[in-house]
């Protein structure tokens, strides 16, 4: 979950459960401020949202519970053991 205020308005209007991937183009590394990214998403965005430099700076851990298991798609800041601590 993001810790950004302006994110947690957008999630909250949405009504619907929202995911989206870090701001950045396949095979490379993720923006952590606005000038990371300008160039790559040029003319490829409608518009861009600056809430500031990142906390963290590291890709979102993705999981996905099959038949009750978690299972990481993709390792980030969350750990397993994170994950493990949470669902006991």
């Amino acid at each position: 979950m993001p810790s950004h205020k302006i994110i947690h308005k957008v999630i909250e209007k949405s009504n619907i459960p929202l995911a989206a991937p870090s701001a950045n183009l396949s095979m490379k590394p993720s923006g952590t401020c606005i000038e990371d990214i300008k160039e790559d998403f040029y003319n490829k965005v409608d518009i861009l949202v600056d809430g500031g430099k990142c906390n963290i700076g590291i890709e979102s851990t993705v999981v996905k519970v099959v038949d009750g298991v978690p299972v990481i798609l993709r390792p980030g800041f969350v750990t397993e053991d994170d994950i493990k601590n949470v669902v006991r």
